[in-house]
């Protein structure tokens, strides 16, 4: 059993209360469930099959994730579906000018987030991530679409209780958190810790080429909106290694 603590000090059974919310809110088609493969969204998708609800699980596939992560999918769960977007991150690189940032993140809206658009989703995303993740209720209604919705069963829940409820459920996980990976997802992703970036740069050379060429052929097309802030693509893929929480001071 999982248990915490909510605002009021009243101890909450996590699992218990992500199969009712589960079950609460499916609706007559069933769940679009949103699933990448990390640890968070293992724990959903067995959540939702303990729950009973109707839900067909699909893969958004970027194209920059690691092979290990689709190889685990594909072994483990093959009744998830891939879903493929209508545009690369080098084609959205090469029309934005800069790679994604933190403050800049279109890559989610246009590779993960139009999968599934009008469904009710089911989503892995906690509190525990970020402050903005931190404000999202358990269930919301999608503002971007007239119909919609999300339901976040984990929420609520630390990593510490997602690992804790894997091994008690003997469920299956990516090999890449065994080699030192806290998170998992797309390589180089603006929000990775530095730490994750040096490691993903070290065991992912081959994205590391993807993403300095696709700053390389974007500084060439787009370097008359570049020009005041690097010199050359060069530099403005090893600023994007460092730097990717703030938009680049233009220079005189």
């Amino acid at each position: 059993m999982l248990i915490s603590t909510n605002i009021f000090g009243e101890t909450v059974d996590l699992i218990k209360n992500s199969i009712g919310l589960l079950r609460e809110h499916e609706p007559p088609e069933g769940y679009y469930l949103c699933f990448s493969g990390g640890k968070d969204s293992v724990v959903v998708y067995d959540l939702a099959v303990k729950a009973g609800v109707m839900f067909t699980a699909h893969h958004a596939v970027t194209g920059v994730e690691p092979p290990q992560l689709m190889k685990f999918i594909r072994k483990h769960f093959p009744l998830v579906h891939n879903w493929y977007p209508a545009v690369t991150m080098r084609q959205l690189i090469l029309k934005k000018a800069i790679p994604p940032l933190r403050v800049a993140r279109y890559c989610c809206r246009e590779l993960k987030e139009r999968g599934g658009e009008g469904r009710v989703k089911i989503t892995g995303i906690r509190s525990e991530e970020s402050p903005r993740r931190a404000k999202r209720k358990e269930f919301e209604l999608d503002n971007r679409h007239a119909i919609g919705a999300f339901v976040h069963p984990v929420k609520n829940w630390t990593a510490k209780d997602i690992w804790q409820y894997i091994k008690e459920n003997d469920l299956p996980y990516c090999e890449l958190y065994d080699k030192g990976f806290s998170r998992i997802g797309c390589i180089l992703c603006p929000f990775a810790n530095n730490k994750i970036t040096r490691l993903e740069c070290e065991t992912f050379p081959q994205f590391v080429h993807y993403y300095h060429k696709a700053c390389i052929d974007s500084f060439a097309i787009n370097r008359d909106r570049l020009i005041g802030r690097w010199k050359s693509g060069e530099e403005m893929f090893q600023w994007w290694l460092t730097s990717r929480d703030h938009y680049p001071v233009a220079k005189n």
